[in-house]
């Protein structure tokens, strides 16, 4: 009897390769959907935190413009308003930019009014003081709320919290609080410190000891634990001029040993050198700050790109797999048998052989005769001699 081989049904290996390709994508395509999820919000809080490092920059330059015509409005001196235009123009154009996304506008134009009156309605002394204040004290609280919307006081990272806090916080505060403190001695040696003893005076000098040396502590630890190595070596310089513009106006001790303030017109000077080291090292921290985040967004979305090629080249493998599982299969023949009681298997072969070529010539493909060889006795030349014999 001839053998005949059987063909894995087509449809259940489809079904098996369609199983395997499952099992494999459905946990792929889950891992990749929830990265997606996660790195997508962190995406958008970085892009947050950049809008809101875009709108304090500015508003840095403003805080020290605001002081610096606070001190001069006091002392009765004529104010250039060209510092303070340049800077309303400088963060009417971040709120323009970033502004809504951050829900700040309408602080900015309570902001911007007030500054539009100091503008036209000059004041000296003591009026000036109390106007420019609540212009500063708006100001300050909008920096906080910058802070706020953009969730630049919830960032994780130690570094670049740090510089946040150094150049939203700190820095802001030590320029506002050595204006006042200047400017409160400037009214006591005017003879208009009714209301505002020399306690005030001490007050607002121990603020700007006590943020400055938070700034410090916080720029340091952000040195230490921050990967880049550009933080430390932008900001040094401006951290050593800080000091040396700090310890003279505002030393860095309790304020029990504190000795008494200088003379008016000594503090002036100082104050003015203070608050533009100040400036100069705020805008260092936040341009850290940003590259920080810069850094922080690239990384993100190339590990984005990773996992999106790597589902990608999943998705296409299984596509090649489904086409090979769906590929109809070769067809099956019928192969003879390797031995029957008719003969030995090699006869057989042969004359499957000759049917194969007897089918490539075109010829006829029905049964053919099969030869055997003889199953008799041998014949050899000894028995050829004897029938040549007997003929003879």
């Amino acid at each position: 009897m001839s053998q005949v081989e059987r063909a894995p049904s087509h449809g259940l290996r489809l079904l098996a390769v369609l199983g395997v390709v499952l099992a494999l994508l459905t946990p792929l395509v889950h891992t990749t959907v929830r990265f997606w999820q996660g790195s997508s919000s962190d995406l958008e809080f970085v892009r947050s935190e950049r809008r809101g490092v875009v709108y304090l920059r500015p508003m840095a330059g403003l805080v020290a413009a605001i002081a610096d015509g606070q001190s001069t409005a006091v002392a009765g001196r004529s104010a250039d308003p060209r510092a303070l235009t340049q800077a309303v123009i400088a963060v009417a154009e971040a709120d323009r930019t970033v502004g809504g996304s951050l829900r700040v506008h309408e602080s900015w134009v309570d902001l911007q009014t007030r500054l539009a009156e100091l503008a036209a309605t000059p004041r000296t002394g003591k009026s000036a003081y109390k106007a420019y204040s609540e212009a500063m004290d708006v100001a300050l609280f909008l920096m906080l709320r910058v802070g706020d919307t953009s969730k630049l006081i919830l960032d994780p990272e130690i570094d670049s919290y740090y510089l946040m806090d150094a150049g939203m916080l700190r820095l802001p505060s030590v320029i506002a609080d050595s204006g006042r403190m200047t400017d409160l001695e400037v009214l006591r040696g005017k003879g208009e410190a009714d209301g505002l003893p020399l306690a005030r005076v001490l007050v607002a000098r121990d603020r700007v000891s006590s943020a400055a040396s938070a700034a410090e502590a916080g720029l340091a630890k952000s040195f230490r634990s921050s990967a880049s190595s550009s933080i430390g070596e932008e900001l040094l310089g401006k951290i050593d001029a800080f000091q040396a513009a700090l310890e003279p106006l505002a030393p860095n001790a309790p304020i029990v040993e504190h000795p008494l303030p200088p003379s008016a017109d000594l503090m002036e000077p100082r104050r003015s050198l203070l608050a533009r080291t100040a400036l100069e090292l705020d805008i260092a921290a936040l341009e850290e700050l940003d590259k920080l985040l810069v850094t922080r967004e690239r990384n993100l979305e190339q590990n984005r790109l990773a996992v999106l090629v790597v589902l990608i080249m999943g998705l296409a493998l299984a596509v090649v797999a489904l086409a090979w599982g769906g590929r109809a299969p070769r067809p099956w023949r019928k192969r003879p048998a390797a031995a029957t009681e008719a003969g030995p298997a090699w006869a057989a072969d042969a004359g499957y052989a000759r049917r194969e070529e007897n089918d490539e010539d075109g010829e006829p493909s029905g049964p053919q005769p099969e030869i055997f060889p003889p199953t008799g006795p041998r014949r050899g030349r000894h028995t050829r001699k004897k029938a040549a014999g007997a003929s003879r």
